[in-house]
């Protein structure tokens, strides 16, 4: 999943640059439609960029817990068997 993620953001990147490089060349209405598009795709990039640092916090929260039951677990298995 992280990979698809960082690929993602490899291939915005190289659209954000083709759009920035693409602006000098275009004249009139279609220069103000391609400032338009350009905006909106940073306003998404931004919010895109919030929601996966999100999604990154919960996977690690989820990898810590997943850790943390693991060793509870463990320690409760070693605990029965000295007893036993």
């Amino acid at each position: 999943m992280l990979n698809g993620i960082g690929e993602a953001a490899i291939d915005f990147a190289g659209h954000e640059d083709g759009l920035a490089e693409a602006t000098p060349g275009w004249i009139g209405s279609s220069q103000l439609a391609l400032g338009q598009l350009a905006a909106r795709w940073e306003t998404q990039h931004s919010h895109h960029k919030l929601r996966v640092g999100g999604l990154g916090t919960h996977v690690a929260e989820a990898m810590v817990a997943f850790a943390t039951n693991e060793d509870d677990s463990a320690s409760a298995i070693r605990s029965v068997r000295e007893q036993g």
